[in-house]
């Protein structure tokens, strides 16, 4: 350290250190929804809390869980696995929650410790080589035992001091949240005007009732029919046409890539439930999309960079005329998560796909729809170029914050 910050034992700063436990009868007894959370470590990541994947309880099942209510300002660590020493703060949107017994809640006393300096000193390299460190030791598997976080020693600078590093690392992570908020209201808008233009023919039935199509220019609204005409799929727009998905695109094999064969990078890594992990090479450039095949069936992600799917996943090759985007959409809407083939391991059958009916437009309305999702994406890209470079300045100033030194520096200027 280059300063003289005393250095402390988390225990002896914490109203609670304490992990849960899973529910009596796993994951059959979860629910898609609720009012009661169970977080469990595929939520929580060093950069934030995740909700892919969040699982609810019954109140029955929580009142068992009592001993691990989630209060607001708790920092949450992964305990065990692969993802041991991940650490995040409680979400306060998804309380209230409880934590499974692969996570625990670290509550520390607020007159003593800013919770946002914790969470940021124990997400920090030094830190974070040092949990993993003693988390391999003594066992098959990865763990941290309560033990072993009472005893853990970390930096306690005064209470104004951490709230101030608190404040300057919470300043960029508040600016990384509202752009990715930006980016899921532009998705939304996205999705809105594929389910209005594709799927319930909102200007087509405008025009036929002699009416300007809602928020649509007349050089937009020139370009959709003014009827609807019968085909084996029912009335469609006048001049479109009823396709099947292996017309559109075509769904690859992702290839298989253990985790023990995986070398550090920056690659995301995709399996049916979203991304597990990193690798140093790809294996697909971005931008892309990736469908569940085997576990999580029919799943479909977006992924702006270049990844590698997994022997869990297909990866999309789009036939020509048809966009990413479109093709990213058209497979939102057609219910894959309901085509399960394999009872023991859940499974989407590449063929039964296929055969999937898709109503395609005329190719002047699919290309204005394709400008449009291009602006989309511009505004998209940016935002995540931007929440690049807020990421690597603050994780530039981390180290510098935690170990003192940009005190110190201000100081002597001072």
């Amino acid at each position: 350290m280059s300063c003289n910050w005393p250095i402390v034992k988390l225990g002896d700063y914490c109203s609670k250190i304490g992990s849960g436990a899973t529910p009596k009868g796993g994951n059959s007894v979860y629910l898609d929804n609720g009012e009661i959370s169970l977080i469990r470590s595929q939520n929580i990541y060093n950069d934030g809390f995740k909700s892919d994947g969040l699982a609810y309880i019954t109140p029955e099942a929580a009142q068992k869980l009592k001993n691990v209510i989630i209060e607001p300002n708790d920092v949450l660590i992964n305990i065990t696995g692969d993802s041991v020493a991940r650490v995040c703060l409680a979400p306060n949107e998804f309380l209230p929650a409880r934590v499974n017994q692969h996570v625990a809640i670290l509550r520390v006393v607020p007159e003593e410790f800013d919770h946002r300096y914790l969470r940021y000193y124990l997400t920090s390299t030094k830190m974070q080589n040092y949990l993993l460190t003693i988390a391999s030791t003594g066992g098959t598997r990865n763990a941290l035992t309560k033990s072993m976080l009472e005893s853990l020693e970390v930096s306690k600078p005064s209470l104004d001091v951490q709230k101030r590093i608190g404040d300057i690392l919470e300043s960029f992570e508040s600016k990384i949240q509202l752009n990715l908020r930006a980016n899921q209201t532009l998705e939304q808008m996205a999705q809105a005007i594929f389910k209005s233009w594709f799927v319930d023919f909102d200007p087509v039935k405008a025009k036929m009732n002699g009416e300007q199509p809602e928020g649509m220019d007349a050089a937009t609204a020139s370009l959709f029919p003014d009827k609807l005409v019968e085909s084996e799929l029912g009335l469609i727009p006048e001049g479109w046409e009823s396709k099947r998905v292996k017309d559109i695109l075509e769904l690859a094999y992702g290839k298989a890539l253990k985790k023990t064969d995986r070398i550090d990078g920056d690659v995301p890594v995709y399996g049916s439930g979203g991304l597990t992990g990193y690798h140093n090479q790809s294996l697909v450039e971005g931008p892309g999309i990736i469908v569940g095949r085997k576990g999580t069936v029919g799943s479909v992600y977006w992924e702006p960079k270049a990844f590698y799917p997994i022997d869990t996943v297909f990866y999309v090759k789009p036939k020509a005329g048809y966009s990413l985007k479109y093709c990213h959409l058209v497979l939102q809407n057609l219910g894959l998560k309901n085509m399960n083939t394999d009872a023991a391991v859940p499974g989407l059958n590449r063929n039964n796909a296929y055969r999937l009916d898709v109503i395609t437009p005329s190719e002047h309305v699919l290309n204005k729809f394709n400008v449009i999702m291009q602006s989309l994406q511009l505004l998209i890209d940016a935002n995540n170029a931007q929440n690049t470079n807020l990421s690597l300045l603050r994780d530039t100033l981390l180290p510098e914050l935690i170990s003192g030194k940009f005190f110190n520096t201000v100081t002597k200027e001072g």
